[in-house]
């Protein structure tokens, strides 16, 4: 199973789906946010005992040859998580997040935006 993933770092966020999402395990969530693992089993939990999300929309079971498994979690959940722990990663994912919900949908160039601006022009 392809399974995607995120790199946060101080010059932002990088998002690398597999098949149009991210799932990641317990373990990866909490290295990712960096954290303890029972911060993060903790913070599922509430998620889902609230109603928030639905299990059976952002768990995957992944089901080993030999026998073992592991549960992943959606992109959905990890962005829930990140407002929920508090951490330094966590912070800059949530920061990354909100600056991604509003920044305009078309950018324009630095001339447009010349032009835009002197001319009181809204192309939106």
């Amino acid at each position: 199973m392809e399974r995607g993933k995120i790199i946060i770092n101080e010059s932002g966020v990088e998002i690398i789906p597999a098949n149009g999402n991210v799932w990641l395990s317990e373990w990866q969530i909490a290295e990712l946010f960096g954290v303890f693992i029972a911060k993060v089993s903790s913070n599922i939990r509430a998620i889902l005992k609230s109603g928030v999300l639905r299990e059976n929309e952002v768990l995957c079971s992944f089901h080993y040859a030999n026998g073992g498994s592991v549960d992943l979690y959606n992109l959905e959940m990890i962005t829930a998580l990140s407002f929920r722990i508090k951490s330094k990663n966590s912070e800059i994912f949530r920061s990354w997040l909100m600056k991604r919900a509003v920044e305009p949908k078309r950018k324009l160039s630095p001339v447009m935006a010349y032009l835009c601006d002197e001319r009181k022009i809204s192309l939106n």
